[in-house]
């Protein structure tokens, strides 16, 4: 029984710097929070989504339509931090007349706000992002009395994401956004019959980001 005893307490001896190894091994890779950097220059971003918008809003019959968005910006320790964006939101229509006419809207925004970026698990993670928006539509009438308007708004966006980082620099997710905006005017309404208007257009994208 002594030998037995002994031959364990030798052979853990030889196995404790294998086994604490191991341990700090599986410490140094964190379940959590593993996106969180320091160092501020390697926290800047560039993200491109591409999907499709669903205007809602009876105005327009045929509401879904190509959306595209390229965001550029920054987060402090990885996590949060500003951001800026140019969004094209589609150009959905409307038959007028039993199809001898058409209306539509192509609406495009210019984005400034916050976003952040947190790892749950590994490397799965969420997103969101939210703030101000500047937008440009631009109406088409097509018909016997034919004509075309553009005005430019004020407005709000917000989205939320969940992805997962391929590697250091590389991730993918799928991203809900919905803008807010208003178009048109009281001028507009002379020229195309479309007065002033609040329209929430949702979108739903993937998206692939890349950090510097």
């Amino acid at each position: 029984m002594n030998k037995l005893a002994l031959s364990a307490a030798v052979a853990a001896l030889a196995l404790s710097p294998v086994l604490s190894q191991a341990a700090h091994a599986d410490d140094s890779t964190p379940t959590y929070g593993a996106n969180v950097n320091p160092n501020w220059q390697d926290n800047f971003f560039v993200d491109g989504q591409l999907g499709q918008t669903q205007a809602r809003t009876s105005l327009l019959d045929h509401n879904n339509s190509v959306f595209q968005n390229v965001r550029f910006g920054w987060r402090w320790n990885g996590i949060v931090g500003p951001e800026i964006g140019y969004a094209y939101l589609g150009r959905p229509k409307a038959d007028i007349g039993d199809g001898f006419a058409s209306l539509s809207a192509k609406a495009r925004a210019v984005t400034i706000g916050v976003n952040a970026k947190y790892n749950v698990y590994q490397n799965w993670f969420v997103t969101a992002h939210a703030g101000y928006l500047r937008s440009q539509t631009k109406f088409a009438y097509s018909g016997n009395l034919g004509g075309d308007y553009t005005t430019y708004n004020n407005g709000v966006f917000a989205g939320l994401g969940v992805g997962y980082d391929l590697t250091k620099n590389v991730s993918v997710g799928l991203n809900y956004d919905d803008y807010r905006i208003n178009s048109g005017n009281s001028t507009s309404a002379n020229y195309v019959g479309v007065g002033r208007n609040r329209t929430n257009v949702a979108a739903y994208s993937a998206s692939v980001e890349y950090r510097f």
